[in-house]
C-alpha cells in the first residue's frame, strides 16, 4: 500500500543509522543513506553521507561519484571544483564512465574543448557497447558537438 511504499526508505534510513552507530568505521551504512537520500531528491543530505562514507574510505569509488552528483545537483546541473574534484577521485577506482562524463562537461563548461575531448574519450571507452549515451560520446570525443 501506499503507506509501506513511503515508509520503505526512512525505514531503510533507520536501519543503516544504527548500522553506522554500532559500526563507527564502515563506510557503507553511510554509502547506502547517500544513495536513498539522492533518489529522494535530497542532495545536500546525500552529499553529507556521501562525505562521511569518504572520510571512512576515501578509494570508496562510489561514493566519491555520489558526492559528485549530489554537489551537482546541489548547484543546478554546474559541475563546481568541489563536483570536479569528487569525479576525479571516482575516476581512479572505477570504470563507470559516469566520472568521465561529468569531467568532460566540466571542460566543457570551461571552454576546454581539448580536455572535454579527452575525457569524452575516456568516458566512451568505458561504455559497454549497447550503453546508449555512445553516441553522444563518439560525437563528443571528435569535438563535434
Amino acid at each position: 500500500d501506499a503507506y509501506n511504499e513511503m515508509n520503505q526508505p526512512a525505514q531503510a534510513l533507520a536501519v543503516l543509522d544504527q548500522a553506522a552507530h554500532a559500526r563507527p568505521h564502515d563506510p557503507l551504512p553511510y554509502y547506502y543513506s547517500g544513495l536513498i537520500l539522492f533518489n529522494q531528491r535530497n542532495a545536500q543530505e546525500a552529499a553529507r553521507a556521501f562525505d562521511a562514507a569518504l572520510r571512512r574510505d576515501p578509494h570508496l569509488g562510489e561514493a566519491a561519484l555520489g558526492l559528485g552528483r549530489s554537489l551537482v545537483a546541489i548547484n543546478d546541473g554546474r559541475v563546481t571544483p568541489d563536483a570536479l574534484q569528487a569525479f576525479r577521485q571516482a575516476g581512479t577506482p572505477t570504470e563507470d564512465p559516469a566520472p568521465w562524463i561529468y569531467q568532460a562537461m566540466a571542460a566543457m563548461q570551461e571552454n576546454n574543448a581539448a580536455d572535454a575531448r579527452k575525457f569524452w574519450g575516456e568516458a566512451l571507452s568505458r561504455m559497454a557497447s549497447d550503453d546508449p549515451r555512445r553516441e553522444m560520446a563518439q560525437r563528443m570525443s571528435r569535438g563535434r558537438q
